[in-house]
């Protein structure tokens, strides 16, 4: 059964970490449907999660380094 998480407050480190696990989980023959789907919808989050935070960084690297960071 899926582990529900709160995603928000983790670090990208465990997001990427929970991620990965969730992608063995959808690998695994033996997860149900059901199971599949809760998988999914966490991993999404957790995706648009770490992308913000990617997006967030991208801007600090650019106000510290005009013209270095594309």
């Amino acid at each position: 059964m899926p582990a529900k998480k709160k995603e928000t407050n983790i670090s990208i480190e465990e997001a990427f970490a929970r991620l990965e696990e969730i992608i063995h989980s959808l690998e695994d023959p033996k997860t149900s449907l059901r199971d599949a789907m809760t998988y999914y919808e966490e991993g999404v989050k957790l995706l648009a999660m770490s992308q913000e935070t990617l997006d967030g960084v991208e801007k600090e690297l650019k106000i510290l380094k005009p013209g270095e960071v594309e």
